[in-house]
């Protein structure tokens, strides 16, 4: 055989080539019959191998089986996770969602269960709601609990929480003072509505308040008579001193103004009102130092008189004069003076004074006079003069006076008078009704005071005075 590396030819028998060093392995020969059978019984089992399953190698099949299994329990717990992560994740929404914290309240609320649905209510304002229409479903399901207090410090709060629209403010304190009033606690009213700023609130429920009382004048200094008024906003009782103690249900009972003259005040008043609630004292001090208004100027001094006078007085016509003829102070319900006086005969004592707007009465000026004429002609005798004089005219049918269908007519001395530089008495003639009521005619007779001549008395529209015959 030859040399597969170099073809030298080798000796039969070497495990060498003697020319390069090679090994030579001996491989037996086959004969090709052999060698084709052989490769023909392989390709048959290979092909038996292909066709059934069951001819494949053990080592492979176990290898298969446990990759898929592994494959699907990765899956499954993967599935798992995300479920998981899927639940954790809605559960976490629902706790921090507003929206659906109120949706469980509203149901649960609808269903009754309300200490459920006050839960969920109170969740949704932990995670910040604003919305004030929670609050007042948070309100109505502890009404529905019986639950007083929840109710009515779950309003409270939303009125002191200043985020109340002035609708809903108003709902809020309706339905409170209402659950007030239901146990009769207007003391907690009157103080809910005595922090209240609010003019509509007040205004809507004043009459369940006890204000203190005002006062019309703010204390301090005046140069006047006070005409003190107090008020209350309701219905109900101020009661009031003035010598410094406290008011309460014995002291004075406000009916009319207070009039405070000269001097230092201290009014202190109280209001308690329908529902018995009691305010607060209010104290005013009040000082007061009216400047009186000088007597007036009468220029007819006091003395005895012989002939008719007229009392005047130096003053302007927007004056306030006052007098009186019995010597008493005069007042606003006195005579006022307009013009002089005819001074009346026999003795008279005339007070005059100043009486302002306000009721203050100034310093008085008193006159005395006494007035007698000289003269045989006494009043009577005058006064028998004009009732001849009016028989003799037909004015009267009789000394009483009787005039037929125009009923009765007196004539009533007046005061004497001097007119054209002569003296008169006269007289002013009334007409007297059926129930004995009597009224002036307008109508004068002067009777002279010397010769006793009746005449007829005329004034002008000046206020000049003259005198006519009668006919």
């Amino acid at each position: 055989m030859n040399c597969p590396k170099c073809g030298t030819k080798i000796e039969e028998g070497s495990l060498y080539c003697t020319a390069c060093g090679e090994d030579i392995h001996i491989v037996p020969d086959f004969e090709s019959e052999v060698e084709q059978s052989m490769q023909d019984t392989l390709e048959h089992i290979a092909e038996e191998l292909q066709d059934s399953p069951k001819a494949d190698t053990p080592e492979k099949k176990p290898q298969r089986k446990k990759g898929y299994m592994g494959w699907l329990i990765g899956a499954f717990f993967l599935v798992i996770i995300i479920l998981a992560g899927v639940i954790i994740g809605a559960l976490y929404h629902m706790e921090h969602s507003v929206e659906y914290q109120m949706a469980r309240a509203a149901e649960c609320a609808a269903k009754q269960d309300y200490q459920r649905a006050v839960d969920y209510y109170l969740r949704a304002l932990e995670l910040g709601s604003t919305d004030q229409e929670l609050g007042f479903a948070l309100a109505d399901c502890y009404y529905a609990m019986d639950n007083v207090g929840g109710y009515e410090s779950q309003l409270l709060s939303m009125i002191d929480g200043g985020l109340l629209d002035q609708k809903q403010l108003e709902r809020a304190y309706s339905q409170l003072i209402q659950s007030y009033r239901g146990r009769n606690d207007y003391q907690t009213i009157d103080s809910l509505l005595n922090s209240c700023d609010n003019d509509v609130i007040r205004s809507t429920y004043q009459n369940l308040q006890a204000r203190a009382p005002e006062f019309g004048f703010e204390e301090g200094y005046y140069q006047e008579i006070l005409p003190l008024k107090l008020s209350s906003n309701t219905a109900g009782t101020i009661y009031y001193t003035m010598d410094g103690s406290e008011p309460d249900e014995n002291s004075l009972v406000y009916t009319a103004p207070i009039f405070l003259d000269n001097g230092e005040h201290t009014i202190k008043a109280v209001f308690v009102n329908q529902y018995g609630l009691v305010s607060d004292v209010v104290t005013k001090r009040y000082q007061i130092e009216i400047q009186i208004p000088v007597a007036p100027d009468v220029t007819t001094a006091s003395g005895e008189y012989s002939s008719p006078t007229m009392i005047k007085i130096n003053c302007e016509e927007e004056d306030m004069i006052y007098y009186t003829t019995d010597g008493t102070t005069p007042t606003d319900n006195s005579t006022r003076y307009t013009g002089p006086i005819p001074m009346p005969l026999g003795d008279s004592v005339y007070c005059f004074a100043i009486i302002e707007e306000d009721g203050i009465v100034g310093e008085v000026a008193q006159r005395s006079y006494s007035l007698r004429l000289n003269t045989e002609i006494t009043v009577d005798l005058a006064t028998i003069t004009v009732y001849n004089e009016m028989l003799r005219t037909g004015r009267i049918v009789n000394y009483e006076g009787y005039a037929g269908e125009n009923g009765i007519y007196q004539y009533q001395f007046q005061y004497p008078l001097t007119v054209g530089g002569e003296d008169f008495y006269i007289f002013a003639e009334l007409h007297v009704d059926e129930g004995g009521g009597s009224i002036r005619t307008g109508s004068y007779y002067a009777v002279h005071a010397y010769n006793g001549i009746c005449y007829k008395l005329l004034v002008d529209e000046t206020g000049n005075y003259s005198i006519a015959e009668i006919f």
